[in-house]
């Protein structure tokens, strides 16, 4: 009987965590506010861009820290790893802080994109607090 609750406590707060990020679309705002200072023109599209890539990230961290059962940094690292790599595979997302003359010449250019945005989304998690 013990397990069985476990088990459903487990899933519980799995259901809680992925609901968790539909309260947050300010961070959406913001990316939005650097495209228009950049001089891109606001779409419901971009905003659906944004909102999904939020909600994928958190939708692969928080099973990860429900799992271990504690959060982590690298969980942080891994979220943003596998959605930098495909996001740069797919020709869906540049790469910050390397010239496009570079990442394009290469074999696997997703590689660069996961490592990339692996390291912001851990050091972003380190800066708030988590530990590794």
């Amino acid at each position: 009987m013990s397990r069985l609750l476990c088990l459903f406590g487990v899933a519980s707060d799995l259901v809680n965590q992925l609901a968790h990020p539909l309260i947050f679309p300010s961070f959406v705002l913001v990316f939005m506010g650097i495209d228009a200072i950049q001089g891109a023109p606001l779409s419901v599209r971009s905003w659906g861009f944004y909102a999904g890539g939020l909600y994928a990230y958190n939708i692969i961290q928080c099973p990860m820290e429900t799992i271990h059962g504690r959060q982590s940094a690298m969980h942080n690292v891994a979220a943003g790893g596998i959605l930098g790599y495909v996001g740069v595979s797919r020709g869906r997302l540049g790469v910050p802080f390397v010239s496009p003359y570079i990442l394009y010449g290469m074999r696997y250019p997703g590689l660069v994109g996961a490592a990339v945005y692996g390291a912001i989304a851990g050091g972003m998690a380190t800066l708030g607090g988590k530990p590794w």
